[in-house]
């Protein structure tokens, strides 16, 4: 009985919504691409909002890096603001959600527009895009070694 429960409210647990940075567990710790070029590391603040850092290095070089953050901002939206290589920063606001799964969106933006995380198995899939889902960039990253 208890193992049909449990199956009957996996879909329900599959699309709750993510409303909360502590809803964002899957993303806390250290992600990287297969190659070791680019890495991106997830904390939690005290406050409960997360804090990360990616960078991507060629040629033994910084290519690209970010802060990025997590948090409910004063209207109660839950938002990613990103620092990209110490320029000012571009706030996304969480425009969707599962349990395993975020998108962040400002149509404002030049580019990215869209920005989404997703787990899956081990992996953690980021994608960069244009409203539409047009010159979409994905990173696909597994937990450091």
């Amino acid at each position: 009985m208890k193992v049909l429960l449990g199956l009957l409210g996996l879909p329900l647990l599959l699309h709750a919504e993510i409303t909360q940075p502590n809803d964002l567990d899957w993303l806390v710790g250290c992600w990287e691409t297969a190659d070791g070029s680019s890495k991106e590391v997830w904390i939690r603040e005290p406050d409960g909002s997360l804090i990360g850092f990616s960078v991507t290095i060629a040629d033994v070089s910084v290519q690209f890096y970010e802060v990025l953050r997590v948090v409910v901002d004063q209207d109660g939206a839950l938002t990613y603001t990103a620092y990209p290589n110490g320029r000012s920063p571009t706030t996304f606001v969480r425009t969707d959600s599962t349990a395993t799964s975020i998108v962040f969106a400002n149509p404002e933006h030049d580019y990215p527009k869209e920005i989404a995380y997703r787990i899956e198995d081990s992996n953690l899939f980021a994608t960069i895009s244009a409203l539409n889902g047009t010159d979409q960039r994905s990173f696909n990253k597994s937990r450091c070694k």
